[in-house]
């Protein structure tokens, strides 16, 4: 059962002798990991720090906000728990590349007023209307480059210019 499911039966009114109309099973917040996803090119090149960002990123996930989180680096850095800021960074931009996430807002800080913005970004497993049927998927459909994969060396001896 959905999340909106439970919400929609929650709200059916209760008859007369106390008993409601439905069962209700309450949904707790969750965070799921598809085999799919899993299995992935994407998911199994990403770093132990990126792939814990994205678990917290996707426990962000409130499905009244739609798929946009808010995340900062320095809470970022809290939830990940004795990782660095570098670290921190280089799984942002690993998720992104890969295509887990998008940067919709950038963050900023303003130093007069004292106020700031984290950035927010977009889940691409989920859909702007909470499903996964409108979702981008992007991730599944990266690839690295092909000049990172294919690194070939030639021994020098194997050269006609080597005299040796």
């Amino acid at each position: 059962m959905s999340e909106r499911e439970a919400r929609k039966q929650a709200k059916r009114r209760t008859r007369a002798t106390g008993r409601s109309s439905s069962v209700y099973v309450p949904i707790s917040p969750h965070v799921r990991l598809y085999a799919w996803e899993l299995d992935c090119l994407a998911y199994r090149t990403l770093s132990p720090d990126a792939r814990a960002l994205l678990v917290e990123l996707r426990a962000l996930y409130r499905p009244a906000k739609g798929n946009e989180v808010f995340l900062s680096i320095r809470e970022a850095r809290r939830r990940l728990a004795n990782v660095g800021q570098a670290k921190v960074q280089a799984a942002f931009a690993a998720l992104e590349e890969r295509g887990w996430i998008e940067e919709m807002k950038a963050g900023s800080f303003d130093q007069k007023t004292g106020t700031g913005r984290a950035r927010s970004f977009l889940l691409t497993n989920i859909g702007p209307d909470g499903g996964d049927v409108d979702a981008k998927k992007t991730y599944m459909r990266w690839r690295p480059y092909d000049d990172a994969c294919q690194k070939t060396t030639v021994l020098k001896a194997s050269t006609e210019a080597y005299s040796g």
